[in-house]
């Protein structure tokens, strides 16, 4: 009987050769190690220590110093725009040093070529690097840090903080840091050297930031149509606040730029040679 047997035939062919295999071993290095419980607690210290720094001890220094008392919902403006807008920038690089080496250091070591010695199709490969990274980062970095935000924010409130609106910024960030984590998987197939990879992927991250900063105002609503003007306009759409163009057609760029950095990854991996 199959249940008895200890070797099981998996019975995928095409593209999805070997993908469930790929995405036990992947899943097992994130899960069933202390990666996640190190990231999860290192970046509530970068994201949310940042958070309740400004949620909670500046405006207790301001009001001794001043001896006027912030009101709330300055206090609160003032914690969204750090999460929105510091934040981005923060998991996109947790994001890039997370998955910079996960094609470049297995093809340095020999394990690329003997995993696609076995029944195993290159897009498998690729894409068992994709989702159970894209996973970790959406669970630990965008999700729990996420939450735990969220109810930063709604003690800072005295009730919980307006939800849809704030999913609305998370979605934005999500896609935000899955668009670097895609172009940092694309580079590590288009090179085979890591600071080419970090140097690039860092690049677009700082480059992109920085010049929408101070090209925005030539460029105008068109700014939004970058992921880089992302970082700029999140805590907008939180704080009900306007905006020129709708934040979804912003994410939708974003994402289907990302979309396109794993079809070029999906191309060019079929044709290297090792």
């Amino acid at each position: 009987m199959v249940a008895n047997t200890e070797l099981q035939r998996v019975g995928t062919s095409g593209w999805r050769t070997g993908l469930a295999n790929l995405l036990r071993k992947e899943n097992r290095a994130w899960w069933a190690s202390r990666r996640w419980l190190v990231h999860s607690v290192l970046w509530a210290v970068v994201v949310n220590g940042l958070l309740a720094f400004m949620l909670f001890v500046i405006p207790q220094a301001q009001a001794k110093l001043t001896g006027d008392e912030i009101e709330t919902a300055e206090i609160l403006s003032t914690g969204v725009q750090v999460l929105f807008q510091l934040g981005p920038f923060a998991l996109a690089l947790g994001s890039i040093i997370l998955v910079h080496g996960a094609i470049i250091g297995e093809r340095q070591l020999g394990v690329t070529e003997w995993l696609l010695s076995k029944p195993v199709s290159r897009s498998a490969y690729v894409l068992s690097k994709l989702l159970a990274h894209g996973l970790g980062v959406l669970v630990i970095l965008v999700g729990l840090q996420g939450a735990i935000a969220y109810g930063l924010l709604s003690l800072t409130m005295g009730r919980p903080f307006p939800l849809p609106p704030y999913l609305v910024g998370m979605a934005g960030l999500a896609v935000h840091t899955l668009f670097y984590l895609a172009l940092t998987l694309m580079m590590g197939v288009l090179t085979s050297n890591r600071n080419t990879v970090l140097g690039v992927s860092l690049g677009v991250l700082l480059g992109g930031l920085l010049g929408a900063q101070t090209v925005g105002g030539f460029l105008g609503t068109a700014v939004m149509l970058t992921p880089w003007g992302m970082a700029m306009v999140l805590p907008a759409p939180v704080l009900g606040l306007p905006l020129p163009l709708s934040i979804w057609l912003t994410i939708g760029v974003t994402a289907a730029l990302s979309v396109i950095f794993v079809a070029v990854a999906l191309a060019r991996f079929e044709r290297l040679e090792f």
